[in-house]
């Protein structure tokens, strides 16, 4: 998980040299890549996409349907990932191998 924890200055490097257009991006895709090695850890592969879409990141099949969507606990991902990137992180892994465990999200 440490390493999805970025610290302003990496942000800030990230979107100095031009890979990302803002911070907010940098996050947004920080947690989208957490959300995705969760799953493809959980699925023993990538049978599953992650999203953000506004303050909630969805769940995406090879068929491209959302089969779950997880909401944010404030304004967005982004905001709760600046206000405590390791408990937002962490959060998302609790709820996600809750939802794989109990098969409310399958292949």
């Amino acid at each position: 998980m440490d390493d999805f924890i970025l610290s302003p200055d990496e942000l800030a490097e990230l979107v100095k040299v031009g890979r990302y257009h803002t911070e907010d991006e940098v996050i947004k895709h920080t947690i989208q890549d957490w959300v995705q090695f969760l799953l493809d850890e959980g699925f023993e592969g990538s049978y599953f996409q992650a999203k953000i879409t506004g303050a909630d990141l969805g769940i995406i099949n090879t068929t491209r349907t959302v089969v779950a969507t997880l909401h944010s606990k404030g304004k967005s991902y982004v905001a709760d990932y600046k206000a405590d990137a390791r408990d937002t992180l962490l959060q998302l892994q609790l709820q996600l191998r809750d939802m794989i465990s109990h098969h409310e999200i399958d292949i």
